[in-house]
């Protein structure tokens, strides 16, 4: 089973990213303390404004990252998911781990609407990822997820087939 990219969901997400980092940019650039308000905690509290803005700077990078793997994944031509008799693929995320024999997973399970998917040695997985990659992976790991995560959200009509074959293999 593929489930290939679909290229139209992938414009329209990656439209509306650019939408936020080009408005999280404004507020962390601008000093909107100067519109006309009515009492505001976070415009008249020096404080709660930098934070504020500091936030606006934390979010903008992480939505220019989110853009940016968007855009790579639109002319990017594997698939999100392949599932084979030898190997599982995934491409369905900026932390995916690629191709994964299926001899090296240790149990597959669903939380939170994720198929998580605990691997028995993932370092030689994580080697290839680089340190905000792995950062988050481990952060998922933390929270309870698996070291893979896919989020079936990407591919709506075909998740309930895709849930389906994995769980046959």
């Amino acid at each position: 089973m593929t489930i290939k990219q679909n290229k139209g969901q992938t414009i329209l997400f990656a439209v509306i990213t650019l939408i936020a980092v080009v408005g999280l940019f404004c507020f962390a650039i601008f000093d909107i303390r100067k519109l006309h308000h009515d009492y505001s905690f976070i415009l008249d509290n020096a404080v709660a404004y930098w934070v504020f803005k500091s936030l606006c700077f934390v979010g903008c990078f992480f939505a220019t990252a989110g853009d940016i793997y968007l855009f790579k994944q639109l002319f990017s031509k594997e698939p999100l998911i392949e599932i084979c008799d030898e190997y599982f693929y995934d491409n369905s995320s900026a932390i995916s781990l690629g191709k994964i024999d299926w001899s090296e997973m240790e149990r597959a399970y669903i939380k939170g609407g994720f198929l998580n998917i605990k691997l028995k040695n993932p370092e030689p997985y994580l080697r290839k990822k680089n340190w905000l990659q792995m950062l988050m992976i481990k952060g998922n790991c933390k929270l309870g997820y698996g070291d893979v995560c896919i989020s079936p959200e990407r591919f709506k009509k075909k998740a309930a087939n895709f849930i389906d074959e994995f769980s046959k293999r």
